[in-house]
This record gives C-alpha cells, sequence and structure tokens, in this order.
C-alpha cells in the first residue's frame, strides 16, 4: 500500500475495518516482505522465549505498513533508523507481570518516592491496559529480594526481543514491545491513535 492510498483509504473507512487492516491482521507485515518465511520465525522465536502463542503478536506501525503512523510523522518511509514495533496481547503474562510488581513495591507512601519517575508512566499505563516491560526500574537494593521477580521478568521480556530482532531481512534500528493485557484494550490505545493521525493528515 503506498501513502496515498492509506490516506484516502483513512478519509473514507470506518475505525472497525482500520482496526482489522493495522492491528488485526496476521498477512506478512512490510519489514519482513523480503523474505515472508522470516515472519514465521519472529513470531516462533517470542513464543519460544515468552510462552505466547502466534496469535498473540502482531508488528504495527512503519514496521507494519512501510510508513509511520505516528501522529505528525506525514507517513514517514520505514529505514534502517526506524524502530519495529511489537504489540503483545496475553492476558497471564500481563497478569504476572502487573502482580510481581504489586508484591516487590505496593505503590504507598514512603515506597512510591522510592520508584523514581517510573511510577507516574508506569500507572498511566497500567491504567490504559499496556505495560511497557523494558521501562519497569525497580532497585533491587532498596525493594530487596521481592524485586527478583520482576527483574526477571524484564529480562526475559528484553532478551525474548533482542533474540527476535536477529530475524527480520530488512535491516532496522531495534525492536520495541508493548504487552497489552486484552485485544480490547489494545483496540482502545489504537483508536485513539488513528483519530490523532486523522487529525495530523487534515491539517
Amino acid at each position: 500500500m503506498t501513502t496515498d492510498e492509506f490516506r484516502e483509504l483513512i478519509r473514507r473507512t470506518p475505525d472497525s475495518e482500520l482496526l482489522d487492516l493495522c492491528l488485526h491482521s496476521e498477512a506478512t507485515p512490510f519489514v519482513f516482505e523480503a523474505k515472508p518465511t522470516t515472519w514465521d520465525k519472529f513470531r516462533d522465536s517470542l513464543v519460544s522465549d515468552l510462552d505466547v502463542s502466534r496469535r498473540d503478536i502482531r508488528i504495527v506501525g512503519s514496521g507494519r505498513f512501510g510508513f509511520s503512523m505516528k501522529p505528525g510523522q506525514h507517513l514517514r518511509s520505514f529505514s534502517d533508523t526506524s524502530d519495529i514495533d511489537v504489540v503483545i496481547v496475553n492476558e497471564s503474562l500481563f497478569d504476572s507481570m502487573w502482580l510481581a510488581l504489586l508484591e516487590a513495591a505496593y505503590p504507598r507512601p514512603p515506597l512510591v518516592h522510592r520508584f523514581g519517575g517510573w511510577l507516574a508512566e508506569g500507572r498511566n499505563e497500567l491504567y490504559t491496559g499496556w505495560i511497557t516491560p523494558v521501562k519497569i526500574r525497580l532497585d533491587h537494593r532498596i525493594f530487596g529480594p521481592k524485586a527478583q521477580p520482576v527483574l526477571e521478568m524484564r529480562t526475559r521480556w528484553f532478551n525474548a526481543l533482542k533474540q527476535a530482532s536477529q530475524v527480520p531481512p530488512r535491516r532496522h534500528e531495534d525492536v520495541q514491545g508493548r504487552l497489552y493485557r486484552t485485544w480490547k484494550h489494545a483496540e482502545l490505545y489504537h483508536l485513539h491513535s488513528l483519530a490523532e493521525l486523522r487529525r495530523s493528515l487534515e491539517e
């Protein structure tokens, strides 16, 4: 799909159809088109390392289409300096990480002050049903042994994405990933993003 075709599509297509195209489609993403079999290898790497399923995994954004979906970037083309953005939707993995965080450091004084800047951003993410595991910051020296399960989960996530990043045939900067609790949470986020994108393209 070209950027002109997408501009026309976003003008005339209902949000439900755009969600199917941008989030739910299992079609081979742009970054794997040069060698489509690597799309399965990429997903299988994450399946193995994170104990999720293929159907839990999607590529979104420029890695999906070949151009950025971020508002204000005017559908900028994917390049070697672009990240591949991965969405993983898995309720069990999400809840395990969330509960491990609460057990390590329930967010009440005085622990609130020990989280640093991560807590405010993390609460905003959790409220909308997603986590960016690599952004979790817990100091083992402050939180002690209770922090270990969280840090192990964060490391597991980081290593899984790094391992998967070796698979795509097209050059890229890195693989970034978000963990959503349910598909509904992922849909709400992307509906908001699509509305922002539509407004930016009309300006």
